[in-house]
């Protein structure tokens, strides 16, 4: 699939701005461009990556993927409700809590909380275990662990793609400014916005052209921890 990115605004000619254009020569600081080879249309990936700095174009380019655009992972909670009942309300609370688990959210106490009063890095965590017990056949997520701290969002993106995997051909998008999830989450594609190059994984699962080495082994017993 190409994607491709156009914006521009009004050309200022005012004092400043004329002044910024011939000490930094930004004549074309009025648009900007980018144009995205990803392999979206392929058959038999459920993971894809598009990394980058910000700024680099990753959010207008994961809004033109699919019609449905990029989800909202804070909308549609219940003010009056705990997480634990507003996720997934008609599935068996073990789906639940095992999804809260594999998003890093094992604060018990933080499940007996409604949506609103958890923390952003919390709300984000929530957000994903409602992804995953929910399982859309074509979602796009943005700032994918960017409220989080990165040794949690190492950990959780590895326990995020072994849940996702589990969802059997579902298909997500995650859009992320950390390099350091790559080889935690082991996507099937990674698009990098800074090169503009698309890396795969092999055809024997391991990963073409991508650099993988955990520091930690994961094992059930410590994804699963729970502090009460």
């Amino acid at each position: 699939m190409k994607i491709e990115v156009k914006h521009t605004c009004e050309n200022f000619n005012s004092f400043r701005s004329e002044k910024v254009k011939s000490l930094f020569n930004a004549e074309n600081g009025h648009s900007w461009e980018h144009t995205a080879e990803l392999p979206i249309e392929e058959d038999g990936w459920q993971i894809g990556l598009i990394v980058g700095p910000s700024g680099s174009g990753k959010t207008s380019i994961g809004s033109q993927i699919w019609d449905s655009g990029i989800a909202n992972l804070a909308e549609g909670w219940n003010p009056d409700l705990p997480i634990i009942e507003d996720i997934a309300p008609d599935q068996d609370m073990n789906a639940v809590t095992s999804a809260l688990s594999a998003v890093g959210l094992g604060d018990v106490p933080s499940w007996l909380r409604p949506f609103k009063v958890l923390s952003n890095g919390e709300q984000f965590r929530a957000g994903l275990a409602r992804l995953i017990c929910e399982a859309p056949d074509k979602t796009v997520i943005d700032e994918f662990t960017s409220v989080v701290d990165r040794q949690i969002a190492k950990i959780g993106a590895a326990a995020f793609s072994k849940a996702w995997r589990k969802t059997k051909g579902k298909q997500i998008v995650l859009l992320s400014c950390h390099y350091d999830i790559v080889e935690w989450l082991q996507p099937d594609w990674v698009y990098d916005t800074r090169t503009g190059e698309v890396k795969k994984k092999s055809q024997n699962d391991l990963p073409s052209n991508l650099t993988y080495g955990r520091q930690a082994e994961l094992t059930g017993n410590f994804l699963k921890s729970i502090i009460i």
